[in-house]
């Protein structure tokens, strides 16, 4: 009867604890979220408690204990969130109640609708004490519908298992049957696949109990196969890129070899010519480089020049961030370009319109250098080795005249500590645009290029940079999340330069096309050289594509407007306005049409050519109609594009004829203006200086004549006017047969012989 009593008493006590820790406790073990829809609205027991009936449930695959799992590498093991954060409160379970969100035999697709109720890129959750936004797990396109997804894999028998199925990966990164081929059919170790049935990934593939990484382990050949971390990123821990280059392979453990050499002896590759050893687009290695491939491949590589060149001008890869970072959106090196699709459809051969992707579209692109074009050009149709198409690809893609290969960008400071490119790393460099985008304000105080972290790149130095690698304006840079296309910042540009009261120039209501206004709205006022003539340059003082600068001429004054001259928009212009709060001018003409998926293009470009370089299409004609009514007096079509095009040229041939005082064009001065005697004052009068800066426009924004026409068209005008008598009056004379379309442009079409034309 005693022995009764006491086991009541007992049971009656561990009730009464478990009753407390679900109700009162004020750490992770408590309900403090209590009614929460993150907890169902259930109150919380606590972890302790979920272990104690829990902790001999096993992954039946692995063998592991789920609560091991969640234990060691679930990121849900912390203050605020707990096992419940997953699977609701507790309170009424008791091991036999209910449980908000039993996961138990879901399918992945159903356990990932619960993953984004805070996964989303907005819900907030308090973990240990701080205010966080849970990273999204959605994507672009979703994982149900990436390659990764694809039905029952057919690759179901020898290697191929290794990658392709479910079961395969992950036992074998569990066995340690990750690596080179050596490794993969050494039968001293043992058979590297125990499962019967072989499925396709799914979440499970990757990610553990409680949603850790997976660990991926390797064979050390040096040490008589031991089972160790298969640790290419050297962070010694399972990561994410270690976790997508168990399949993808870069290299072997012990770093002897590159894996996708074409070779038999390389690691996941067939034996013969089958779809791994001659395609270059199959792994990581063709496309992207990091720091531990130093010692593993010949120069030039990653975006390299030769080991003894203090510029890097070679683009033949794309350099990715391994090592940490300030980014608070940082998701890892993976996640910075690609969501969980991971679907880029990058074949050796550029894929039809149907079949491109934000990926193809982006690396084709002036952005990504043109890389992926001059790999497609290199492969010629054919499936060649990565070797075979590196050694193409340097000779296509060296140029100096390439935005991000023109110089040695990440160097901040020269030796001495003074800027080097610093000042130019906001715009040339992802580090630097993404730094900026995130830390500028109106003071124009919150980003300093010191900060820019460039150690993920091959020997880099604050001083002189890595003179090895440098960065294309790769995803990060524009946005936060890639994998949801969360840009880093909407709501306002802060031009690099300031008005001629030395005011910042803010251009708000741009929308998605802010990052674009930032780097394109010009890095100077040619205006400026009027208040102080130290302010000239040899250049265009805008810089290179300042077309932001252009069409938001009314902020930036960013071409030289003649003192008393007129300079306003019409009252009808509306370039500006276009997407307001919403895609923003830039994105809604240059983002069209949408891939394949249903997304903006990447490709940045706004028309279509031939192959002469004639428009033949407008890529959002839709857009263009709303104001231009098609068949009406301002209709815009392509043809009228080349009208424009041809007309902006002829006008600007004109002035610089004056400029540089050629026969038929002798200017006021008698002299020949050039970039050498430009920016000198005694020589050069501030007008006729302003001239030479307007004659500059065409070669560095040759749209400005579809971005804002009459800005541009007036101070081109006022320019002629200027230089052919020293006084502006008004008019201007040139032969309209010469120049038919200058004389279309400045409104005389079918003008023949000496034509005197007046003011826009």
């Amino acid at each position: 009867m005693q022995i009764k009593k006491l086991r009541s008493s007992t049971m009656y006590i561990l009730f009464l604890v478990l009753f407390l820790y679900g109700c009162g406790s004020s750490n992770r073990e408590g309900a403090l979220q209590t009614g929460s829809p993150l907890f169902g609205g259930v109150a919380t027991v606590g972890d302790t408690v979920c272990v104690q009936c829990h902790s001999s449930n096993k992954e039946a695959l692995t063998g592991e204990t789920l609560v091991s799992q969640y234990q060691l590498y679930s990121p849900h093991n912390q203050t605020g969130l707990g096992c419940e954060s997953c699977h609701g409160g507790g309170a009424q379970h008791n091991g036999v109640g209910p449980i908000p969100f039993p996961l138990a035999g879901l399918t992945p697709t159903q356990e990932a609708k619960r993953c984004v109720t805070c996964h989303n890129g907005v819900q907030k959750l308090i973990v240990n004490g701080v205010a966080t936004v849970a990273p999204p797990t959605n994507s672009f396109t979703s994982f149900s519908s990436s390659s990764h997804a694809k039905g029952t894999p057919a690759h179901t028998s020898g290697l191929c298992i290794r990658c392709h199925t479910h079961e395969g990966a992950v036992l074998s990164d569990q066995s340690g049957f990750t690596g080179d081929n050596a490794v993969l059919i050494n039968t001293t170790y043992g058979p590297p696949i125990w499962a019967s049935a072989f499925t396709a990934f799914n979440c499970e593939t990757c990610h553990q109990h409680g949603g850790g990484l997976r660990v991926v382990k390797t064979r050390d050949a040096a040490t008589n196969g031991n089972v160790v971390l298969w640790n290419p990123d050297l962070s010694n821990q399972n990561s994410q890129f270690n976790l997508c280059t168990s399949c993808h392979n870069i290299y072997n453990y012990n770093k002897t070899k590159v894996i996708a050499s074409g070779s038999a002896t390389s690691g996941t590759l067939t034996f013969s010519s089958g779809p791994h050893n001659t395609r270059w687009n199959r792994v990581v290695t063709s496309t992207h480089r990091e720091k531990g491939m130093l010692t593993l491949l010949n120069v030039p590589f990653a975006n390299m020049t030769t080991i003894n060149s203090t510029r890097g001008t070679l683009i033949t890869g794309y350099a990715i961030r391994l090592t940490n970072t300030t980014d608070p959106n940082y998701r890892g090196p993976c996640y910075d370009c690609h969501g969980h699709e991971a679907k880029t459809n990058t074949g050796s051969t550029a894929p039809s319109a149907t079949n491109a992707t934000i990926h193809t579209d982006w690396a084709q692109s002036a952005h990504a250098g043109g890389l992926l074009t001059a790999k497609y050009a290199a492969a010629a149709g054919n499936l060649r080795t990565q070797a075979e198409v590196d050694a193409v690809t340097a000779a296509g893609v060296d140029s100096t005249t390439n935005a991000w290969s023109h110089y040695n960008w990440d160097s901040t400071l020269t030796s001495a500590g003074a800027d080097d490119r610093g000042s130019c790393q906001m715009c040339h460099t992802a580090t630097g645009i993404s730094n900026y985008l995130r830390t500028q304000n109106t003071a124009r105080t919150g980003y300093d290029p010191l900060n820019n972290n460039f150690s993920h790149l091959i020997g880099w130095n604050q001083k002189g940079g890595s003179n090895r690698q440098n960065e294309l304006l790769n995803c990060w840079g524009c946005h936060k999340d890639a994998g949801t296309g969360a840009l880093r910042n909407t709501s306002h540009a802060i031009l690099s330069f300031t008005n001629s009261k030395n005011k910042a120039i803010v251009i708000t209501s741009a929308g998605k096309s802010t990052a674009c206004v930032v780097c394109h709205g010009g890095r100077g006022s040619a205006g400026a050289a009027i208040l102080d003539d130290a302010a000239r340059s040899s250049r265009l003082a805008g810089h290179h594509a300042p077309t932001a600068g252009v069409l938001y001429s009314a902020k930036t004054h960013i071409g030289f407007e003649y003192p008393g001259q007129n300079y306003a928009n019409p009252s009808f212009f509306a370039h500006d306005k276009i997407g307001q709060n919403a895609a923003g001018p830039c994105a809604s003409c240059h983002m069209a049409p949408a891939t394949s998926d249903g997304k903006p293009s990447h490709t940045f470009s706004p028309v279509t050519k031939d192959s002469l370089g004639t428009i033949t299409a407008i890529n959002n004609q839709a857009l263009c109609n709303t104001c231009h009514t098609p068949g009406g007096t301002f209709a815009i079509t392509p043809a009228i594009l080349e009208e424009e095009s041809a007309g902006y040229a002829e006008a600007t041939t004109i002035l610089n004829n004056w400029v540089g005082n050629i026969a038929g064009f002798t200017n006021y001065l008698g002299l020949a203006i050039t970039s050498a005697n430009a920016t000198n004052p005694a020589t050069v009068p501030i007008n006729a200086y302003g001239a030479f800066q307007n004659g500059q426009f065409n070669a560095n924004e040759p749209c400005a004549y579809v971005h804002n026409r009459f800005y541009i068209k007036r101070l081109i005008f006022d320019s002629i006017d200027w230089m052919d008598n020293g006084v502006l009056n008004g008019a201007i004379s040139f032969n309209a047969t010469t120049f038919p379309n200058a004389a279309t442009w400045f409104g005389k079409a079918g003008a023949t012989g000496v034509t005197t034309f007046t003011r826009p």
